[in-house]
């Protein structure tokens, strides 16, 4: 499945609200990644694009955006399953779907 990409104006709208701008984007983009790789317990290496997602999701505050990090791999590492073996289909989880 792929899916369609905004164009136009409705990307200009989108990176308003999410507080992109494009001159400084490259920026924040490093910032982090520099961020990761002084962080011990955080690996260094992580995709440009997820990390993008990360700062869209905090609307580019780089400070919401390392705690969203922190938690995000500290959590992986605390409850792994939660991660893995995310297969809705699983009898288990239908049961669950069925109740909720």
């Amino acid at each position: 499945m792929t899916l369609e990409q905004p164009a136009g104006e409705m990307w200009q709208k989108i990176r308003e609200e999410l507080n992109e701008k494009v001159d400084t984007r490259d920026q924040d983009l490093a910032h982090i990644k520099e961020w990761l790789k002084k962080e011990p317990h955080l690996p260094d290496e992580f995709d440009d694009q997820r990390i993008l997602t990360f700062l869209r999701g905090c609307k580019f505050s780089l400070e919401k955006t390392k705690r969203k990090l922190d938690m995000y791999f500290t959590m992986r590492t605390a409850v792994p399953e939660f991660f893995t073996d995310r297969d809705a289909t699983r009898p288990e989880l239908q049961e669950i779907l069925n109740i909720v």
